[in-house]
């Protein structure tokens, strides 16, 4: 009922990474759908995975605090993830994977920790489709009030 509510909706949640030479197969039977697409709907979507507790979830409120004031749902996909990784240096994150990986002891963690962040707050999962993407398919507000749920939970 809810794919047939707005079946153009549901086109683009089921395009998420369809082209390209490797395309995701996130779905190998009928039965993974709900799970797969639940994020999408707010009568499915919850919070599944929580943060690891090596993370201060001070931290991550502010990080999340932050990303509310940068976010703009109009950025190209470069624009949005500049963001992210801004964000990664500023609260002492490797904004570069080949930085971190080359001297892990003088960072917190890396840009992927940061997405982690935002991950968990939008999808409810710390695996998703492409996070670009599914905040576009969103919208602006939803992927915003999920933000501000997920600061509120941090208290």
């Amino acid at each position: 009922a809810l794919l047939a509510r707005d079946p153009e909706y549901a086109k683009k949640i089921f395009a998420i990474g369809r082209g390209g030479k490797k395309p995701r197969k996130d779905i190998a039977v009928w039965s993974e759908v709900k799970d797969y697409a639940g994020l999408f709907y707010d009568e499915l979507f919850s919070i599944r995975d929580s943060y690891p507790d090596t993370f201060d979830k001070a931290e991550i409120k502010a990080v999340l605090t932050e990303y509310l004031e940068v976010f703009d749902i109009a950025d190209d996909q470069n624009t949005w993830f500049d963001k992210i990784k801004a964000l990664s240096e500023k609260y002492g994150y490797a904004s570069d994977m080949k930085a971190y990986r080359e001297d892990p002891s003088g960072y917190k963690g890396s840009v992927a920790d940061v997405s982690m962040f935002l991950r968990i707050a939008v999808t409810g999962k710390t695996s998703s489709p492409d996070m670009y993407t599914v905040m576009q398919i969103l919208g602006k507000e939803r992927t915003l009030g999920r933000v501000r749920d997920m600061i509120g939970r941090l208290n």
